[in-house]
């Protein structure tokens, strides 16, 4: 769906200083305050947070200028990302750019939804999502939203961190950006047929599915608050002489309180670091139910290490990234700790952690009674930590991870609250970690299609109805709306111009065009019109001239033999069962079969005139199907009006999948801001390849031999030594050798099977070999590894190509009658 700019209501930009976990002496970044540069001054202390400031100041002001330039969401229209594409069971994520809350996700290919590095034991495999919906209900929708947040990255998500100069030490951080799909089965009835609430603008051209999606809020309450303060006296060292109120610690500290259990105030829990956090370790291996674990390191000293009695939660990625994401780890509570072996005992058996999903140890510095290992119930009365400072919380709503952080200075004995900048109230909200979710697509069965759709764009995949629910915008150097007349573009096609393929290819992924918004005019091969040039037989009778001409040199063709014929018959081809429209994609012929295995008998009409017309068994050359779309009889309703196809397309140079040779590509979108256009494309076409002849063979000194019959020769230890043919030949290798029916315009795959009594054990064969292109036969050795012993054992060697109805056997296929022996013996 074409959209404009800010096609989405914005919202409140938050401050996304997220879950940084790191050792920073304060984190600080305040949008109210509108600072746009972080300024240094000679003579003046340098400090992280200092630049840390600028870096949040600077992702502040981009992602809210993104924002503001394309709304909420959105995709650029030539390089849009997160397609969702059904292939069999498979879900499919396209490669691209979307922008979600003004932060840039990018997917550099197409990716496997099952295999998603950050969606770690999905609720549902693809193959359960696409089951479940299609066993589900009329109205079962599966839904599918992108969902990201951004993370920090420390040595232990990325090893590159660590400086080698340094003894591998870590350095830096980094801000990451996490993207996953997650799909969804719901059953709303058909409320989508309704819509949801009264929509303008690009999101009121989606599916009525699409836009209740885009009215879900999906968004967890954090309305929960916390008080921090000093106590008025008490040490808790009591090794130091300190101040009798205040912070009372000796050194300048991050305190990180932070939500561990969700809940209200009665019921929620938390936990708390004097280090912000920040020392963790990775945890390398884990007994089987034992409280044992191993850790890669135990810290630099005791100050940011592990000792006895201290609280630590152990997590993994399946924490981080599972469903929902970014939930706490298990706390233990430390038993014992060998430095010698790198190796914590906890005061419990440690389960469900895998050292192979990134595991690691975190330290945690609550003690006392309260801390237990669901964490430190929350209360309206102060709670003490240490060396002073106590908290409190006040009701509301809290999530697992919602945080605080509290500096605490030794100069002044004082801690930084309330914090400076703030409201200056004693309760203040939590940080947290924002997750995003942008609708992308809604699926349905086929069967489930209804009229309501027509106006979006839905594609039929596989047998299921996929509306894409993205947000897309143009460049800002193709907003001309004032002089740029209104027109109906072509956005994608379902062959590559000036290329071969196959029948088969063509008839499995089906025969069409899509456009950037549905038609409204009615179809038929009249104003799409496709062409079948097929090459003329005598232009291959004159081809045995070429080059016995006297002073004529035999030409040099750059392009693959067929494309370029003498002479064609041009023939006009209308659908077999007319051509049907889905959203705003329009079938001259649908896939041959569906995903459900529905057959589209239209199909196996084409499929056998086309290999009739080309010659299937004896091709001639390839033909050239030209497809030419009316652009004045092409249209869709506008809002003054119909607007017209605008066709014209431009040709680039590009290469052939063949053999790599020149061949003229057209860029999409279409048109040059012409209201009526034709538009014309090309391809060319080779028959179905199959199997012209199968024989078995023996070979001796590289001469072959064609052979049915065999006995097995072996020495007085029973070992396979020779085969005899006939009455005294002998040969030392056998082998199959396949011929296809014309050299193939892409690698062609053939099944190989051995059946009949020996197959399997007596006699061997790859199971499929894999003929290149261009080349017409290959040959695949066959073995005979054990002496059959005296009997005769006879095999049929079944090959098979499979095209678009399926695999396709040679016959006859050959025989090979194989006769053992009694092995001679030793006389010695």
């Amino acid at each position: 769906m074409k959209g404009i700019l800010n096609q989405a209501e914005p919202k409140e930009k938050t401050d996304r200083q997220d879950d940084m976990k790191g050792d920073f002496s304060r984190i600080r970044f305040n949008p109210a305050k509108q600072y746009s540069a972080v300024l240094k001054q000679q003579g003046r202390v340098d400090l992280d947070a200092d630049a840390n400031e600028q870096c949040f100041i600077d992702v502040y002001q981009r992602e809210l200028a993104n924002a503001d330039v394309i709304g909420r969401y959105g995709g650029p229209e030539h390089d849009a990302g997160f397609a969702i594409e059904i292939t069999g069971d498979e879900i499919l994520i396209g490669p691209g750019r979307y922008y979600v809350e003004g932060i840039l996700v990018e997917n550099p290919g197409w990716m496997h939804y099952d295999r998603q590095p950050y969606l770690v034991d999905p609720a549902d495999s693809a193959q359960q999502l696409l089951q479940t919906l299609t066993e589900g209900e009329e109205g079962t929708v599966l839904q599918f939203v992108l969902e990201v947040w951004q993370r920090l990255a420390t040595d232990l998500d990325d090893p590159c961190l660590r400086e080698p100069a340094l003894g591998q030490a870590d350095t830096t951080a980094r801000l990451q950006t996490v993207w996953r799909v997650v799909g969804s089965v719901s059953q709303p009835g058909n409320e989508w047929y309704q819509g949801g609430k009264a929509e303008s603008g690009p999101i009121a051209q989606l599916s009525p599915c699409c836009q209740l999606l885009y009215n879900q809020e999906l968004a967890l309450a954090h309305t929960g608050e916390m008080g921090a303060g000093t106590a008025q006296g008490g040490n808790d060292c009591g090794c130091q002489p300190v101040a009798a109120a205040g912070y009372q610690g000796l050194e300048n500290q991050l305190y990180r309180v932070e939500i561990h259990t969700a809940g209200d105030l009665n019921t929620a829990t938390f936990k708390w670091s004097r280090e912000n956090g920040s020392v963790v370790a990775q945890v390398t291996a884990v007994g089987s139910n034992s409280p044992t674990i191993t850790v890669a390191s135990l810290g630099p000293d005791a100050n940011l290490g592990f000792q006895t009695g201290q609280w630590v939660e152990l997590s993994d990625d399946s924490s981080q990234f599972g469903q929902p994401p970014n939930q706490p780890g298990a706390l233990y509570k430390i038993l014992e700790v060998n430095q010698a072996n790198l190796q914590v005992t906890m005061t419990a058996p440690v389960v469900g952690l895998d050292p192979a999903k990134n595991a690691r140890m975190r330290r945690w510095d609550q003690t006392g009674s309260s801390a237990t290992a669901q964490g430190v119930p929350l209360s309206a009365t102060p709670i003490p930590l240490e060396n002073g400072i106590e908290v409190d919380f006040r009701k509301g709503q809290f999530q697992a991870g919602d945080y605080w952080t509290i500096p605490a200075r030794t100069a002044n004995g004082q801690i930084d609250w309330p914090p400076c900048g703030s409201n200056g109230k004693h309760f203040q909200p939590a940080s947290y970690m924002p997750i995003d979710r942008a609708p992308l697509a809604c699926v349905r069965p086929r069967a489930d299609y209804n009229a309501a759709e027509s106006k979006t764009g839905t594609a039929i995949e596989d047998g299921f109805l996929v509306n894409d629910c993205r947000l897309l915008f143009p460049p800002l150097t193709e907003l001309d709306a004032d002089t740029a007349p209104a027109a109906l573009h072509i956005t994608a096609i379902s062959w590559t111009n000036d290329d071969v393929m196959t029948v088969d290819a063509l008839l499995e992924k089906g025969f069409w065009v899509t456009f950037d918004q549905a038609t409204t005019c009615p179809w038929g091969g009249g104003n799409f019109k496709v062409t079948l040039e097929l090459p003329y037989l005598i232009g291959d009778v004159l081809a045995q001239y070429e080059g016995k001409l006297p002073g004529i040199t035999k030409p040099t063709f750059t392009s693959p033999p067929g494309t370029d014929c003498f002479l064609r018959a041009v023939m006009a081809l209308d659908p077999p069962w007319g051509i049907t429209v889905s959203g705003a994609t329009v079938n001259w012929i649908a896939a041959v079969t569906s995903a459900a295995g529905k057959v589209n008998y239209g199909a196996y009409e084409v499929l056998g005139l086309l290999n009739t017309l080309l010659g299937w068994l004896n091709p001639t050359g390839l033909a050239r199907v030209r497809v030419n779309l009316i652009g004045g009889a092409i249209y869709a309703s506008g809002s003054s009006g119909n607007i017209y196809l605008d066709g014209l397309s431009f040709g680039v140079t590009g290469s052939r999948s063949v053999d790599a040779s020149e061949c003229v590509n057209l860029s999409v979108p279409s048109g040059n801001s012409l209201a009526a256009s034709d538009y014309e494309g090309w391809f060319y076409l080779a028959p179905t390849v199959l199997i012209a002849n199968v024989v078995i063979q023996g070979l001796n000194n590289g001469q072959e031999t064609t052979i049915k019959a065999l006995k097995v020769l072996v020495d007085s230890n029973n070992q396979v030594t020779s085969y005899q043919i006939g009455e005294s030949a002998t040969v030392t290798q056998l082998q199959a050798l396949i011929t296809l029916t014309y050299p193939p315009i892409a690698p062609v795959p053939v099944a190989l099977l051995f059946t009949g009594a020996g197959a399997g054990t007596v006699v061997t064969i790859a199971a499929s070999v894999t003929i290149p292109i261009g080349q017409t036969t290959y040959a695949t050795p066959i073995a005979i590894p054990v002496n059959p012993g005296a009997v005769t054992d006879t095999v049929t060697l079944v090959a098979s190509v499979t095209t678009a109805v399926g695999p396709l056997p040679f016959n006859p296929a050959p025989t090979l009658a194989i006769t053992g022996m009694t092995p001679p013996v030793n006389t010695q």
